[in-house]
């Protein structure tokens, strides 16, 4: 299957946050929640099971000048293998343009076993946007190994590339030493613009937490447990 939603958010005349296009194509599905406070909330629905192996996926969010957006998820997507064995992709485009403001929020994505999946996410904005996006993956369905998960995720401000993360989990030797281990979670959380949170790094048995600070009101924060 290949499918492309395409979403485009802007300001009318009153200075409310409107949805000047958006264009869905199943599984990739798109339902606007409400405006609280001047945000505009979307929601992604899972119009059909997956992805599944084989299935190449785009999903594209601009924003224009001084618009507010938030985007969360009804459940997690379940990543599953398809009946070739072929591997699964999706590519998320989001485009935030000057004083416009992101919280991307999605569930955390599950591998199941079997299945191989490339997962790209691109951020473009400027130095006077104000972003939060986080990304989760959890390697498995419960008592079960994961799949093959391949997490990667780009960032520009101002065309400027800030950050480039590419993590790869599967079963077998990345389960090691030396690799994502007996981690059966990641999360990523990256922000742009506002106050910012302190650098640090937390190493426990459940849990390895660090914020890495990329440039200017900027920083990454990645968690494994």
């Amino acid at each position: 299957m290949e499918a492309t939603t395409e979403i485009v958010v802007g300001l009318d005349a009153r200075g409310r946050n409107v949805v000047r296009r958006m264009h869905c194509e199943a599984p990739l599905l798109v339902r606007v929640i409400d405006e609280p406070g001047g945000t505009l909330r979307l929601a992604l629905v899972n119009g059909a099971a997956g992805p599944l192996g084989g299935d190449r996926l785009h999903f594209r969010l601009e924003l224009e000048p001084g618009s507010r957006v938030a985007v969360c998820s009804v459940a997690s997507a379940m990543v599953q293998p398809g009946p070739r064995g072929d591997a699964s992709e999706l590519q998320v485009d989001l485009l935030v343009a000057a004083e416009a403001s992101l919280d991307w929020s999605p569930q955390p994505t599950v591998s199941v076993v079997g299945s191989d999946h490339r997962s790209l996410v691109r951020l473009s904005t400027t130095g006077t946007s104000t972003v939060t996006m986080c990304e989760g993956v959890a390697l498995g369905r419960h008592d079960e190994l994961p799949g093959r998960f391949e997490l990667r995720e780009r960032v520009t401000i101002d065309g400027t590339a800030v950050l480039d993360h590419h993590t790869v989990f599967a079963p077998g030797a990345l389960m090691g030493p030396g690799a994502h281990g007996s981690f059966r979670r990641l999360s990523t959380e990256v922000v742009i613009g506002g106050a910012l949170p302190p650098s640090s790094t937390t190493v426990s048995e459940q849990c390895l937490h660090s914020t890495v600070h990329l440039a200017a009101n900027c920083a990454l924060t990645v968690t494994r447990s």
